[in-house]
């Protein structure tokens, strides 16, 4: 965001000019071209994610004030079960395309067979905030780039997606999750109302203590870890190995930041697009499978920090070995198959 950035750039540069070291690895801790300390990061943080988490708070206060949310559920828990999901979790998932952390937390409320499912959608397949901006934004530098349409490429991105997440889901939930015999209770059409301004108000309040309580504390305790590892040269080191990996998915070695970065903070996609377009020459296919991989191989840091306090650190990792080794799965079908399609 140019504004913010204005605002930003001049504290940022003095900073780096007259504060301690170890102030600048907090606040700044700039590497090449990208930042991820707080006064970096943070901003961002509100300008992109609060308006996206603010809006949801608020459609999802009125749904569920109003008594649409049960009737939505109602409508789709029969679609849901063959994933392992109920048609209450799907607003769980919704919500996670503003930001994955309360979307996480929310899901304490989720059934005990449910709740795994639920989780797993909101880290492979809810893209937050920081993730489809980004995504959105190389999408249109590729289109730019290559004559083609931005609608299209990003239409193509969201429709492979929403079925990859659908396939991953139906391959993985637990049997008892995706049974027919799982019903949804209080099947009836449930009673509508219009919401009042104090229900309104409950309901929206409670996704944002969420966000501002539990999601930020870990948002800044990710800074300070991704400044230490940027310093360090641990991402760099990364990427340098993953290089060569890269070409496994038909995708150069420069490819291998921009994904390693996606694993620490989503927006990291950005840099398939630097300096105002393609960073480097890729063909359509080669910027979709880029952007896909980077946003389903893990989820970020923040989520996955969130999901670790939720459930436990073992449960934990095998969600995260079993996203990746899905998402390396369908990042080389559309690596070669986009090849023979476009």
């Amino acid at each position: 965001n140019p504004i913010v950035a204005a605002w930003i750039n001049p504290l940022n540069a003095s900073v780096n000019a007259t504060w301690p070291g170890w102030t600048r690895l907090v606040l700044t801790a700039e590497q090449g071209q990208f930042g991820y300390g707080l006064l970096n990061m943070g901003p961002y943080l509100l300008v992109w994610a609060l308006p996206s988490v603010l809006l949801f708070a608020v459609f999802l206060g009125a749904y569920k004030a109003s008594g649409i949310v049960e009737r939505i559920n109602v409508a789709l828990h029969p679609l849901m079960r063959p994933l392992g999901l109920s048609g209450r979790d799907m607003v769980r998932v919704v919500m996670g395309f503003g930001c994955n952390v309360p979307a996480v937390i929310s899901t304490r409320a989720c059934s005990g067979c449910s709740r795994g499912p639920a989780i797993s959608a909101i880290a492979f397949g809810a893209a937050c905030s920081y993730q489809l901006p980004a995504t959105l934004a190389v999408l249109n530098a590729a289109a730019v780039s290559t004559g083609g349409s931005a609608v299209l490429l990003s239409i193509g991105f969201l429709s492979y997606l929403l079925v990859t997440t659908l396939v991953y889901l139906r391959l993985t939930a637990p049997k008892v999750a995706s049974s027919p015999l799982n019903i949804l209770m209080n099947s009836r059409r449930p009673f509508m109302q219009w919401p009042t301004p104090d229900a309104l108000w409950c309901e929206a309040s409670g996704i944002l203590k969420q966000f501002f309580l539990q999601a930020m504390p870990i948002f800044v305790l990710i800074c300070v870890l991704a400044s230490v590892l940027a310093r360090c040269g641990v991402l760099d080191f990364c990427s340098s190995v993953l290089g060569p990996v890269a070409a496994i998915f038909n995708l150069t070695a420069d490819s291998a930041l921009p994904v390693v970065l996606a694993c620490v903070r989503k927006d990291g996609i950005f840099l398939f697009a630097a300096e105002n377009g393609l960073a480097f020459p890729m063909t359509t296919v080669q910027v979709l499978t880029g952007v896909y991989l980077a946003g389903v191989l893990l989820p970020c840091l923040v989520a996955a920090l969130a999901i670790a306090r939720e459930a436990s650190w073992g449960a934990t990792g095998i969600l995260l070995l079993r996203q990746a080794l899905f998402a390396v799965g369908f990042t080389l079908i559309l690596a070669w198959g986009g090849t023979l399609l476009l």
